[in-house]
């Protein structure tokens, strides 16, 4: 009894010494957040005063329910709390064990006849105290104001919960990381330091190397490259807050994770504290065996980055010329010897500390000098990594940008948007790894000869035509590696083995996005997905019923095994498959008006038909979807065509003698050379409202946006020579559906005689 009454007496004695910190998470917590609650609530009801004019008043009553509901569900849940969470632990970590920074108050805690561990568990408890019994006072407060409002049910109760329990740990965490820093350090200020460095530093050198994966490697890609910190309860909050926001459950991995890291930095702490000296008060750094370790770690990744920063502001290009290293090297040598003394000096609070423990500065400087060696001359072998297909288990071969992936949109089996790598990673295993492998070892091979001079001087015609790709390598062992790949599509033994990798059901299935059953199952069922479907060529749409774009979704899943590599990139699209996908952001609560209150989300994927999708084809056709031509000759009231005359320009550029940096600016002053190619105008207009000229115009064009100039397969493409105006009709639906003009393009090789003719120039 004795000793209870002792240890809450204590409790209360400390108490006393913390009472501003005590009004400050009352003021937060108490206050503050519970006002925030009801200005909130209150913006809503006056935001929503408009409702009443456009529903009646039992729909617009439910839907300012469901307003306050989802403002709720963020403010009592996850939200901005957990920066009043962080901020108050730094704040009562540092103050409540401020006495360790003074020997005085060293000397009167330990004369006192209370054992060290229990001094610890008082603080600390009391710093917990000083979190938890605002906050929930705090919690109570808005859950009454909320359900005085009307603004509170079980998904709402959920929510404050969840959010309660993970702000809890998060404390925890900060409050323990906050500890360690005290218990390392002797002085406020380098305390705060030590704070700062203990939640940034797998930041900056997890950026660090990724900054120098990217600059040195030339196949490097982000893919599957964490660049979130694991040790970081910032990064673990933001992934539990994620994961909760679309799939409203707390992920039990990611709160594991924060609650075993304030475990071990709580742990930590404590033993810190039980092995520090008490003439460390006062000192930079309480024990001395961390102080080199500190340094060199601090040392290193500020010093590569230095570098890193001096590199690209000179314009260091290390795939083309060496031009700029020096600089980059100095600047990293500087920053080895500098941040050295001063983090020396730091330590020893004297300036002359700078010229101290050179071998600290000689350490560093190999570390550095070893990293920056094994990025620039890729020591480790990471740029002609291709593994051995003995070792592979599957692959994803991710061509960017292939069939217009990057207007589309990606779905995984719960309806979540991916990437088209993220996508591919989760259905493309492609098992002919031996077909892949061989791709990416001569792809690096010959991309490795023209690398250089593609940097320097970009000439297709005699470099070759590179798309870039993405590789996931998923290994036997278990290891997934990622590399970029650049193919080059005019080789032809780059074509033989994409058309065998491409042309396979295990590609198609997934990379194609038009051949998952997931689309298919968006059509069947109404769920947070809405999916209206249309045939056009953006800029002629029908639009087709649910069923039709299920039945041609079918036709068109079995076509497809007719496509491969060559076939593809040798055919222009008859027309595309267009769903417009609406998702409910609310997670399918509203019921009404959903569009004006700012939760959907439209997206829009596109699926190319082929004119040998051969089912396809006669299903547009029965069905009256199949488009002659891109263009309806009885829509357009006539058509401007202009020609730029590249060639011509090109040749008056050598006659006048204008270099290829006429466009320089010297001094300030553009150059003589850019004002005469300034001069230069070999463009030609002409229009056309004849009939017969209509027609054969419009049986060879194509609308601008439907022919990508860019595709990954660079095969068919426009001829950038020429631009067509097409004017409507001012009675032609297409004014009405689409608007007064439109802009095509022609097909290389494809200008009718006429155009070309009359378009030429003449000097």
């Amino acid at each position: 009894m004795t000793s209870k009454s002792s240890f809450l007496a204590n409790l209360r004695e400390n108490n006393k010494r913390r009472l501003w910190v005590w009004v400050i998470s009352a003021l937060v917590f108490v206050l503050a957040f519970p006002i925030l609650i009801s200005i909130m609530i209150s913006q809503i009801k006056t935001g929503s005063a408009y409702l009443k004019e456009s529903f009646s008043a039992e729909v617009a009553e439910e839907i300012l329910h469901e307003r306050l509901l989802d403002a709720m569900r963020g403010q009592l849940g996850f939200s901005i709390k957990m920066v009043g969470a962080g901020i108050l632990a730094v704040i009562s970590a540092i103050q409540g064990f401020s006495y360790l920074y003074s020997r005085k108050k060293m000397d009167f805690y330990m004369g006192m006849p209370v054992k060290r561990s229990k001094r610890f568990l008082i603080i600390w408890l009391n710093g917990i105290l000083l979190y938890v019994v605002p906050a929930l006072l705090g919690l109570v407060i808005e859950i009454l104001i909320a359900a005085g409002n009307g603004a509170m049910d079980v998904t709402v109760a959920y929510s404050a919960f969840c959010g309660s329990l993970v702000h809890l740990v998060f404390y925890l965490s900060i409050y323990h990381l906050s500890l360690l820093a005290v218990m390392l350090t002797g002085n406020v200020i380098i305390t705060c330091c030590g704070i700062l460095v203990l939640f940034l530093y797998e930041y900056a050198v997890r950026w660090m190397v990724g900054s120098y994966q990217s600059f040195f490697f030339r196949y490097f890609d982000y893919y599957n490259t964490r660049t979130e910190p694991v040790f970081s309860p910032f990064a673990i909050y933001s992934s539990l807050a994620d994961t909760f926001a679309y799939e409203n459950r707390l992920d039990p991995k990611a709160f594991a994770g924060l609650l075993l890291f304030g475990l071990l930095t709580g742990a930590a702490a404590y033993f810190c504290y039980r092995k520090r000296p008490a003439e460390a008060a006062g000192k930079a750094m309480t024990f001395e065996v961390t102080k080199p370790v500190i340094k060199i770690l601090l040392t290193i990744p500020a010093s590569l980055l230095a570098g890193m920063v001096i590199g690209e502001t000179v314009g260091y290009e290390p795939e083309v010329s060496s031009d700029g290293m020096g600089y980059m090297v100095l600047a990293i040598l500087l920053v080895v010897v500098i941040g050295s003394g001063v983090i020396q000096v730091i330590y020893e609070f004297d300036l002359k500390g700078a010229l101290h423990k050179k071998l600290h500065i000689l350490i560093s400087g190999a570390a550095v000098a070893l990293i920056f060696l094994i990025f620039h001359n890729d020591l480790f072998g990471y740029d002609r990594y291709v593994p051995r297909p003995e070792q592979v288990e599957s692959i994803a071969f991710v061509p960017e940008l292939y069939e217009q992936s990057m207007s589309n949109t990606y779905f995984d089996k719960q309806g979540h948007y991916l990437s088209d790598t993220e996508y591919a990673d989760q259905n493309m295993y492609l098992h002919d790894v031996e077909a892949v492998c061989t791709l990416a070892r001569h792809s690096i091979d010959e991309y490795d000869k023209v690398a250089a001079d593609l940097q320097k001087n970009y000439d297709e015609e005699k470099a070759g035509r590179w798309s870039r790709s993405t590789l996931i390598y998923r290994l036997k062992s278990g290891k997934t590696v990622c590399r970029r790949l650049m193919v080059n599509v005019d080789d032809e033994a780059a074509i033989g083995l994409l058309d065998q990798i491409m042309g396979s059901d295990e590609f198609k299935k997934g990379y194609m996005i038009g051949a998952s059953e997931q689309v298919k199952n968006m059509l069947r069922e109404e769920g947070r997905h809405k999916v209206k479907a249309d045939y056009g060529n953006m800029v002629y749409w029908k639009d087709m019923s649910r069923q039709e774009a299920i039945e041609l979704l079918e036709l068109y899943q079995r076509d497809l095994s007719r496509a491969n590599f060559t076939n593809i990139r040798e055919n222009v699209p008859d027309g595309m498959i267009r769903l417009q996908i609406t998702e409910d952001l609310s997670g399918g609560r509203r019921k009404y008006g959903t569009s004006y209150d700012g939760v959907t989300r439209t997206t829009y994927l596109n699926i190319n038909v082929y004119p040998f999708y051969e089912e396809c084809m006669g299903y547009l056709k029965e069905h009256g979807y199949y488009m002659e031509n891109q263009l309806d000759p009885e829509d357009v009231a006539y058509i401007q065509i202009m020609n730029r005359n590249m060639e011509s320009y090109r040749e008056l550029e050598k006659q006048m003698g204008i270099t290829e940096d006429a466009l320089a600016v010297k001094e300030g002053v553009f150059t003589s050379e850019y004002e005469d190619a300034d001069r230069i105008d070999t463009r030609v207009y002409k229009e056309y409202r004849g009939e017969e000229e209509i027609r054969q115009i419009a049986s060879c064009c194509y609308p601008v946006d439907f022919i990508d100039s860019y595709d990954w397969d660079r095969g068919i493409e426009t001829d950038n020579d020429y631009v067509v105006y097409v004017y409507f009709n001012t009675d032609s639906p297409m004014t009405k559906s689409y608007g007064t003009s439109a802009q095509y393009s022609f097909l290389k090789g494809n200008i009718p005689e006429f155009v070309a003719g009359d378009t030429a120039y003449r000097e």
